[in-house]
């Protein structure tokens, strides 16, 4: 027996990028060690990039092992220090992150992620178009505060249980039919009918013999009739499933610490940019949100046309509320089981609540009160308190924060016969180490030394350099171009690679093309979260898609007019409420303009030049 090599080389993919890809890059670094030593860093720099970016794409290793490469190869191969290079795995940002998850752990961790799922599904009821919007609000918010993978795990099984009560009527019928069919069968010699089920859709019935096959054609319209409600529910289930991974990548661009991209973009800001504004918990929200109720809107009326269509008999009345009272009792039970809200569930709202005010009103920059800051950092030492402090602050109270009434004098129920002591926290240390996604940390902590490597080897600076020929381009078209470009890359790697190589360089091509950094930067860090066309582009996808009936076609199909909607909509936000928010309308004096067209790149940063070719 021959031996195909293709396919055996398929079955060890992974260890054969594990070796090939080093080795093929090996000439890089090698020739410019030799012939061209003075751009020896930039070529090892470039070296690491190539390395990280495929081990990412075809997770040679698991994602988080990957981001620890730079801790090896920077130091082996002259590019930064050991000491550098470590100081990237815990920086504010990471720290801000970290408070974050513990919050997000504590929502989890009393359920009040799913009783605010169930809730929202109960107000806008079971009607499938409705139903469908109702998921994605509910996964949108929910991802703005927890991680994107949380959110569409905990929303999938939720939806499950509702299709299957929706449709539940149609199944017991279908499969009365089935035995019918069967027992017809058995009675008669003369009929022989074979059914398989293909896909889930509908009944084929491949044979159909003797004296009696007219007589039973007569009754076809039956079964064909459960293949259209079959085929309905198939249409559903892909919609329902889209919707929640759709929602999920969605709803993280609207906060800083909605998803890992967000928070690249913020640390390289104050990196790249010490002088700089930053980018802010506040302003990102401002800038962010809008376009994220937006996208959601018009996500739900391309879902909803696409998989429930536009049949008013069924869908605005909706099948009469005999069809969709079940889906809905599905959605009551769950939601009665967990009872009245909970002290503990009181105190995690409180301390959310409390986080989300603190975030909102440390510093209002786009707020001027003339020579003082606004906001309540105001009060300390400027540049001492960065939104990290405020999510350490709410998570270390989550630990000291009863998690039942205290047990203490006046505090003490009447009937309560236990003994007086201390109750548990909201949160405790072996929940945290649980439920944490560590993983996520080392991986933004992998991109931003990347990021830091790529910035201090000066490959950032070269790249930059050659794209400042583009100066004479509008600005609006660069900004246009790149993020197609990281949208495009972000369908085949993860966001946190897209963002950790390409913000760098968008950095220095902003100052090579004279314009403002915060135009190239805030755009791309939001399109990388745009991957909605492959199961492998985000966690999300790959969850909705392991539970079966889409196929890699269906997300190819409507993730393709997503992405564009979405580019739109991001175009459009960046060229109006980034305008004043961001104030794109001049180039910053904390910026380097290198190639002297200054006067020209202020000119295209206009917020009509958008509009009016749009």
């Amino acid at each position: 027996m021959g031996y195909n090599i293709f396919k055996e080389l398929w079955y060890f993919k992974k260890s054969f990028i594990f070796w090939f890809i080093p080795i093929a890059a090996s000439p890089l670094p090698i020739y410019f060690g030799v012939a061209e030593t003075d751009f020896y860093k930039e070529a090892a720099c470039a070296y690491v990039v190539i390395i990280m970016a495929f081990y990412w794409m075809f997770e040679v290793v698991p994602l988080a092992v990957t981001a620890l490469i730079p801790l090896i190869l920077y130091p082996v191969m002259g590019v930064q220090p050991s000491g550098d290079v470590s100081k990237n795995y815990l920086k504010d940002t990471n720290v801000l992150f970290l408070g974050g998850l513990m919050v997000a752990v504590a929502i989890e961790h009393v359920n009040l992620h799913k009783r605010i799922a169930l809730r929202v599904l109960l107000v806008v009821g079971s009607q499938p178009r409705w139903l469908m919007l109702g998921f994605m609000i509910a996964t949108a918010f929910l991802s703005m505060w927890i991680s994107n993978t949380a959110t569409t795990a905990m929303m999938t099984p939720i939806g499950a249980a509702v299709l299957a009560e929706l449709f539940k009527e149609e199944d017991e019928q279908a499969a009365k039919d089935d035995v019918m069919l069967k027992v017809r069968g058995e009675s008669n010699g003369g009929l022989e009918l074979e059914t398989m089920d293909v896909e889930g859709q509908t009944h084929v019935y491949d044979a159909v013999e003797g004296e009696n096959a007219t007589k039973e054609q007569q009754q076809e319209d039956e079964p064909v009739e459960h293949g259209k409600q079959s085929s309905r529910r198939q249409s559903m289930q892909k919609g329902l499933m889209l919707c929640i991974a759709y929602a999920a990548n969605i709803g993280g661009t609207a906060t800083l610490t909605g998803t890992s991209p967000n928070l690249i973009v913020s640390e390289q800001m104050e990196i790249l940019f010490p002088n700089s504004p930053g980018v802010d918990f506040a302003t990102w929200f401002f800038f962010a949100a809008p376009g994220m109720v937006i996208t959601l809107i018009l996500a739900w009326l391309w879902l909803s046309t696409i998989f429930v269509g536009c049949r008013c008999a069924e869908d605005c009345a909706c099948c009469g509320q005999k069809k969709t009272s079940g889906a809905e009792d599905v959605i009551r039970k769950a939601y009665d089981e967990l009872g009245p809200i909970s002290f503990a569930e009181g105190g995690v709202i409180f301390h959310f609540l409390l986080l989300v005010l603190l975030w909102f009103f440390r510093d209002l920059k786009f707020v001027d009160l003339g020579n003082r800051q606004a906001g309540w950092a105001y009060y300390f030492i400027p540049g001492y308190v960065t939104d990290a402090t405020p999510a350490i602050i709410v998570s270390f109270a989550l630990f000291m924060f009863p998690s039942k009434p205290p047990r203490f004098l006046c505090c003490r129920s009447k009937d309560d016969e236990e003994k007086p002591g201390p109750v548990p926290g909201l949160l405790d240390w072996p929940t945290v180490h649980t439920k944490m996604p560590w993983h996520i940390v080392l991986l933004l902590g992998g991109g931003f030394a990347l990021a830091d490597g790529v910035e201090k080897s000066g490959l950032s600076e070269w790249l930059g350099d050659q794209f400042s020929k583009l100066a004479g381009i509008e600005a609006w078209t660069i900004c246009l171009i790149v993020c197609i470009g990281v949208a495009v890359f972000t369908e085949v790697a993860s966001n946190v690679t897209a963002t950790s190589i390409f913000i760098p360089i968008l950095a220095k091509m902003a100052e090579g093309v004279c314009v403002n950094p915060y135009y190239l930067m805030v755009p791309a860090g939001i399109a990388a979260s745009f991957a909605f066309m492959l199961p492998v582009a985000t966690p999300p996808n790959a969850i909705v898609f392991s539970y079966g009936g889409i196929k890699v076609s269906d997300m190819v199909k409507t993730g393709f007019l997503m992405n564009l909607t979405s580019l739109l909509v991001l175009m459009v936000s960046i060229n109006t409420l980034g305008v004043p928010i961001y104030n794109l309308n001049t180039f910053p004096d904390w910026a380097v303009c290198r190639s002297g067209a200054l006067g020209a790149a202020n000119s295209t940063i206009n917020p009509t030049v958008m509009t009016t070719t749009l």
